[in-house]
């Protein structure tokens, strides 16, 4: 296999994309369908510069196109998200994909390439198209132009149209494991090899979100803060509880991803408890706070633990289907038992 490509955990799906480009057989649309921070962006790049690479061994990464495209300033090679609109204050609140987005793009590709061979435009997060959005780029993906290749990716594949998954070609990225993650990050990245297994199991098997841990402190910073206050929530009694509450509300109006977070690091540290009371301990996650799941694995039973996930996982469904923000995070500080004595980390 070409190693130009150097994604971890990707093998199959890259030897798969390199035969369509050896035998001519590209298709005109993807869809790489992952969990968040899995490595989609980093394909589609790899991908978007193997198509126009100049080089030897495609994609050879050090030819002036692969440079411009992985800088981001190649003229042919587009990225659309809610983040690429204007900077007045409805666009920085923008949640999802606009019509017109999709319809820039779709003028751009009624134009042949500028400097490379294809124009490529990746849609992140295709999810958040709006319904009018969709089924204007559907239109163009029907009659697709020539040298134009789109490339969706998506964490939420569910929520698109039927009609545009039909006419994309769909790859789902797997999960690299806990050693291939591991193994890079001490060899690649030179990052010590307790920090390394750390870090391998808090990204769950997203190459992305590894490799952002391992470069960036404000990532680990939040997670800290996160998982403490999931402590100091659980020995508060209500009205320190139903504060919280109030303040992750709040937050959820203007970053509701980093209320996401918390309650997935939250689900995180119950999923431990449950694994340890189960002697499962080998695939702990937040290895760093093994005392305190050690002492709530001893301060609750099966059930307890069951209820406390169970609680979680449907605060965030409640959250996704836009029910009120505070009244389910009450309900969840309600549905949490009570606990006296100290949890909290002693790093």
């Amino acid at each position: 296999m070409n190693q130009n490509w150097r994604l971890i955990g990707l093998d199959n799906i890259i030897a798969f994309l390199a035969r369509t480009l050896e035998s001519d057989g590209l298709f005109h649309a993807y869809l790489f369908s992952a969990p968040q921070h899995s490595g989609k962006k980093a394909l589609a790049l790899k991908l978007a510069q193997a198509l126009n690479c100049v080089g030897d061994n495609s994609p050879c990464g050090d030819c002036a196109p692969c440079r411009r495209i992985a800088a981001g300033n190649h003229a042919d090679v587009q990225i659309v998200n809610t983040d690429s609109v204007s900077s007045d204050s409805e666009s920085k609140n923008r949640v999802d994909l606009s019509i017109e987005q999709i319809r820039g793009i779709i003028h751009s590709a009624s134009f042949p390439p500028y400097e490379g061979r294809y124009r490529v435009f990746i849609i992140e997060d295709a999810e958040k198209m709006s319904v009018a959005a969709a089924n204007a780029l559907l239109k163009t993906l029907e009659e697709p132009p020539t040298q134009v290749v789109f490339i969706l990716t998506t964490s939420k594949e569910n929520l698109l149209l039927e009609t545009i998954h039909s006419r994309c070609q769909r790859v789902r990225l797997g999960a690299a494991t806990r050693q291939q993650i591991r193994s890079f990050l001490e060899d690649s990245l030179a990052i010590p090899m307790d920090q390394a297994d750390l870090f391998a199991r808090i990204c769950e098997g997203r190459t992305g979100w590894a490799v952002s841990v391992a470069n960036n402190d404000a990532i680990l910073n939040e997670r800290r803060d996160n998982l403490e206050k999931f402590f100091e929530m659980m020995e508060s009694g209500y009205e320190l509880r139903f504060d919280l509450a109030a303040r992750l509300a709040q937050s959820f109006s203007q970053k509701r991803d980093e209320v996401y977070r918390l309650l997935d690091q939250w689900l995180g540290l119950g999923r431990d408890v449950l694994l340890y009371k189960l002697n499962i301990i080998d695939e702990l996650i937040n290895i760093d706070y093994t005392p305190q799941i050690i002492s709530m694995s001893e301060r609750l039973d099966i059930n307890d633990i069951r209820t406390l996930i169970r609680a979680i996982i449907e605060t965030r469904q409640y959250l996704g289907r836009n029910a009120g923000a505070r009244l389910a995070l009450e309900v969840l500080m309600i549905g949490l038992p009570l606990f006296g004595g100290t949890l909290k980390h002693n790093g």
